[in-house]
Order: structure tokens, then sequence, then C-alpha cells
């Protein structure tokens, strides 16, 4: 499907009523609303509101109603995984599709046992045929869809290959989803974010370049006690990878936090609600940021507890923060 332009347009009726022989003519009109969404689904104001969930399967549409009961606020994005020779969208995500939400999907290069796919097999062309079987069905959604290509490739350096290897393979893989007719896909450049001049390095050798790219994620966690680091805001968290993107020329392409998350401080009951409500005014300094996908799993299968129902003030600042000025504009847009 070609992408399309999620705008409302102006809608103007009329009305007719006869009444005791008179004509009566009511106009009816709504207003153009000025946040628009641009081809590449991007918010003209406000900010997509997303998760991934502990729900797998056909329990993920269960586990979306769940979500947003618990917020009063409607899914934007749900963020699902998937690895090399699985079959997606599955029917609960075309469930979850239907019913008004963008998938956000990662698409592993890990055979079914979890082994890595090397990077430059996928660039030579050896799985043409898994791309090409993704890409019709892939195609065949009418809503947006967000794809990653091989998230967060830091974590198995250098068993995938080499950043070389990953651009090609990233580049390999959308063209020749594009050429299959997957036009509509939303293409994630999705990185863990690490800090220092070595990553800095070859994050500028993994670039696929601009044509291959829609969206620019990263995935921060604040760790605290569960791996022994000290406590840092959501400010402190997301604000050093925003800079460094946003110094290095990446500016140019919409920013999302594919995952972020945080867990409890055992020593301060409310600094994980507090770390959920500072959100908002955060990013009021980071505009290039455009969708934000909290990462709601437990430990495990995650290595720390994320949930947002670690405690009941927990499950509060998450619903107060889904209700704050960034996410407001884009409530009921589809």
């Amino acid at each position: 499907m070609p992408r399309r332009l999620w705008r409302i347009a102006a809608v103007a009726a009329v009305v007719t009523v006869v009444a005791a022989g008179t004509l009566i003519v009511y106009r009816l009109t709504t207003h153009r609303p000025s946040c628009r969404v641009s081809a590449a689904d991007v918010p003209s104001c406000g900010v997509w509101w997303g998760a991934a969930l502990n729900s797998t399967n056909s329990q993920l549409p269960a586990g979306v109603r769940s979500n947003e009961r618990a917020t009063g606020r409607r899914l934007d994005i749900v963020h699902t995984y998937h690895r090399w020779a699985d079959v997606f969208p599955t029917a609960a995500e075309l469930d979850v599709a239907r019913s008004g939400h963008r998938l956000m999907i990662n698409w592993e290069p890990t055979d079914n046992s979890g082994k890595p796919i090397a990077w430059s097999s996928i660039a030579n062309g050896s799985h043409d045929s898994e791309i090409d079987a993704e890409a019709l069905r892939l195609a065949k959604l009418a809503a947006p869809v967000y794809l990653s290509f091989s998230h967060e490739p830091e974590k198995d350096w250098p068993v995938h290959g080499t950043a070389a290897d990953f651009a090609a393979a990233f580049q390999h893989v959308v063209r020749r989803s594009r050429a299959d007719g997957a036009t509509g896909v939303l293409w994630v450049w999705d990185l863990i974010g690490l800090p220092g001049s070595v990553w800095a390095a070859r994050y500028q050798q993994m670039w696929p370049g601009g044509a291959y790219v829609d969206w620019i994620g990263w995935d921060p966690y604040n760790w605290g006690e569960c791996r022994g680091r000290p406590w840092n805001t959501f400010g402190q968290t997301v604000s050093p990878f925003y800079t460094w993107l946003q110094d290095n020329g990446f500016g140019s392409k919409p920013f999302m936090l594919a995952e972020y998350g945080t867990v409890e401080d055992p020593h301060d009951a409310g600094a994980k609600a507090r770390w959920l409500t500072d959100v908002g005014p955060a990013l009021t300094s980071m505009p290039n940021l455009k969708a934000l996908l909290y990462f709601d799993l437990p430990a495990p299968p995650a290595n720390c507890d994320w949930q947002v129902s670690t405690s009941p003030a927990a499950q509060a600042g998450y619903a107060e923060l889904a209700r704050t000025k960034p996410f407001k504009p884009t409530a009921n847009r589809r």
C-alpha cells in the first residue's frame, strides 16, 4: 500500500428540516484540525503514545485493552517482536491493527533456536525468499506499520557481523521489501544508544542512509539498583543520545524511544512514579521525539522488572503521564 496522509478533512453538512411548512437549513461545519500527520506518520503536534506489553499471540488484543483501561488513553502504537522465520503480522496483530492501532514490529535475524543469522548473508541475497514472503504480507496492511530490522545491533556485536554488514543488510531488506510492494512500511533504525567514542564511530558506519530510514529509535533505561547503577531521571536517561543524534546530523529524521522504562527504587517508594510524571516536562527540551513506547514487561522475560504495575504509585504515575500535554494532541488521531 502506498503511504497515506492520515488527516481529517474539513466536513460540511447541510441538514434540511421541514416544520409547519417552514424550510430550515442548518449548516454544520467541522474545521480541519491544526495537528496533521505526515506521510512518514509524524504528528505535527504531540507525541505518539505506545507500549510493548507482556501479552503474546492471542493474548495481545486483551493486553492492549487492559493497558488502555488502566490509563484511560488509547495506545497509538503497539510494539511486538518476531524472529526471522516467524509469519507476521499474526492474527492477533491484525486484530490490533484493525482496531485503529499502529504496529511497531521488531524483526530479528535469529533462527528458531535463537542463533544469530549473519548480516552478510542477508545482504548477499541468501534470505530473499523470507524477505519476499514477509513483504507481501506487510503490503496488505492498510494502516501504518513500523518495522525495525535487527534492533539493538550492539548487543550481539560482532556475532552478526560488522558495522558495514549491518548497514548493507538493512539496505537490502528495505530495497527488497519496497520492490515487493511493501511501500507503506516505516523503517526504524533502532539502537541501544551507547555512549563513548568507540560506539559513536560505529554508529556512523552502521547508518544505512536517509533513503532507507524513516525514523530513528533507541532504547534507554533507568537501570537503578537492578544493575547496581545510579538512579537517573528520565531526562538524564534519554538526553545524552538525543543530543548526540542532533549534533551529528541525524536530526532530519523523527526520533522515537522504541523502548524505555524504569525500575523501582527500593529506598524511595515514590521514585518510579515521579520518574514517569517527569517525562512530559522533560519532552519540552527534546522536540524531535515524536513517539514513546514504554517497555511494560516483568523479569523474566526481561532482565529487570519494568512493569508500570510494580506499585500502585507507579501505576498512577503512568496513567497521569498518559494524560499529560505531549500526548493529548495525538489521543484521538488515527
